[in-house]
């Protein structure tokens, strides 16, 4: 029985393997590992099919939040407002710059914040919101947006799982003062390592932003940055691989539209939203049968995985802040129903199809 894999590396960065490989011999024989022209091609690679004048590259995504909260000035105590159902690199980030944590829950039919919830947690020291748009699909920045005009705060995207995904046809990343990302391995555009980048409008910013990154500028030190800088290795193979990033976005969209076919009784599947690009970093589904589902799977040799299994504030990490996560209750419903299903675009239409016939042949079978 052939395997279905949840993601394959190896193939999805063998199509560009000779180019990869050249470029690597190149920058050996250079030996300008650390900004070298290919870091600049990149970052004008990424603000042009991003929309965004300025792209600042940097060593991952963890360090884009982090510089992106300490070009705007982030002071110890200041809270600022993130989802509770997310990796933790984005409420690590908040930390690590001095602020405050404010964990808010999710929308009761979506994986993203909550507009209503956000509200509720505004205070006199609230400075600034940090929406995600989880497994690529856009958080409601139009709400988001009007809440933060209204009480003069800024607004960073999280966008580590949504390169390419669209609000009401503007990329997101171009709503607030910065959208970060990730070019971690597995992201719809991987690097073969950590890498990073912020994207944004404002040139003040984009200087600030690029200062912190390398050092507060090298040789000069303006200011204390820290040293997070994307090496040109890195930016060589992503400036390879985004040039096949348009074609394989559309993959991933034509996938989903097979899953979506899915038995509607029995599962709840990514609400779909008009005007909006998802660009399904994951296709995740609920099911309160989940579990036996994923071991059911298993033994047809799909892969699945669940993307969290676990709450933010449920974590031993966030022990200190004594928070009931009864008060999460739409974030920790979701986290025990969610499964994600095999989507890249190295799969194929045949591998999709399969998946969803079992899936089905589950539930029939349970009913």
């Amino acid at each position: 029985m052939k395997k279905i894999n949840f993601t394959n590396l190896y193939k999805i960065n063998k199509r560009d393997q000779n180019s990869i490989i050249k470029s690597f011999i190149k920058n050996l024989k250079l030996s300008n590992f650390i900004k070298g022209k290919e870091v600049s091609n990149f970052e004008k690679s990424f603000s042009k099919i991003n929309n965004s004048k300025y792209c600042i590259s940097c060593a991952n995504g963890s360090d884009a939040i982090l510089i992106a909260l300490k070009s705007l000035g982030l002071k110890k105590g200041d809270e600022v407002i993130t989802t509770c159902f997310s990796w933790i690199a984005t409420s690590a980030a908040i930390t690590s710059a001095g602020g405050k944590i404010i964990f808010c829950d999710i929308e009761k039919d979506g994986f993203s914040i909550d507009p209503e919830s956000i509200k509720k947690k505004i205070t006199k020291r609230t400075v600034g919101i940090i929406p995600v748009h989880l497994y690529g699909i856009p958080a409601n920045m139009d709400k988001i947006k009007k809440i933060a005009k209204t009480n003069n705060l800024w607004v960073v995207e999280d966008c580590a799982q949504a390169h390419l995904a669209e609000y009401k046809g503007k990329k997101i990343g171009n709503f607030g003062s910065f959208g970060t990302f990730s070019f971690f391995p597995g992201k719809n555009l991987g690097a073969l390592g950590d890498a990073g980048c912020l994207v944004t409008n404002n040139k003040k910013l984009a200087y600030k932003a690029r200062l912190i990154a390398n050092h507060g500028g090298k040789g000069l030190h303006l200011i204390e940055g820290i040293n997070s800088r994307m090496d040109t290795i890195q930016a060589s193979f992503l400036d390879i691989k985004i040039r096949r990033l348009l074609k394989d976005t559309k993959k991933r969209i034509s996938l989903s539209k097979l899953y979506n076919k899915l038995n509607k009784e029995h599962i709840t599947k990514p609400k779909l939203y008009k005007n909006n690009k998802l660009v399904y970093h994951q296709y995740v589904i609920k099911t309160k049968q989940r579990d036996s589902l994923k071991k059911y799977l298993e033994k047809f040799n799909i892969q699945t995985q669940i993307h969290y299994k676990k709450i933010l504030p449920e974590m031993k990490a966030y022990k200190y802040l004594n928070l009931d996560k009864k008060k999460f209750s739409n974030a920790y419903k979701t986290s025990r129903e969610i499964l994600s299903l095999p989507i890249s675009h190295d799969h194929t239409k045949e591998e999709i199809k399969k998946v969803t016939k079992h899936v089905n042949n589950f539930f029939e079978m349970n009913e």
